[in-house]
């Protein structure tokens, strides 16, 4: 019953997360989600497909407990989870294909490409390289691991 605490601990946005342990958490589901991604295409090339969507839902799995941590790590520097969202969109308006527009429109090619290295700059920066907020904040006490 304690390890499926722990497992359905990764997946709670609520409360703060320090920088350090942060990282490490960071570091432990990229890797996992590497290790799940090659087995879904090994497994989807050897034709287990039941078992390579499988690895695809783990890594959906993987994708949800990094928005939890994240949300905690931003809650550590005092800020909503809301803020989540700007670097979530233009990331997931990288998909369009701007590429075919390069020649049409440069400059709004090249406008959202600078908005979009800003806000993944903003987010590393505001995740990873300062320090929370020190004592109580509107999210819970200070977490353990300065």
């Amino acid at each position: 019953m304690k390890r499926l605490a722990r497992v359905a601990a990764w997946f709670d946005p609520r409360g703060r997360l320090s920088r350090r342990v942060y990282a490490r958490v960071v570091v432990r589901l990229l890797l996992l989600s590497v290790a799940l991604f090659c087995a879904a295409i090994v497994l989807g090339s050897q034709g287990w497909r039941e078992a390579a969507l499988a690895a695809v839902g783990g890594i959906v799995g993987i994708w949800l407990a990094s928005l939890a941590q994240a949300i905690r790590r931003l809650h550590d520097r005092g800020r909503s989870g809301w803020w989540l969202s700007i670097p979530l969109i233009l990331t997931a308006l990288s998909f369009v294909p701007v590429e075919t527009q390069a020649d049409a429109h440069p400059l709004a090619v090249v406008a959202y490409t600078v908005a979009t290295l800003v806000a993944s700059a903003w987010f590393l920066m505001e995740t990873l390289g300062r320090h929370g907020t020190a004592g109580p904040n509107g999210y819970g006490p200070e977490p353990p691991g300065r």
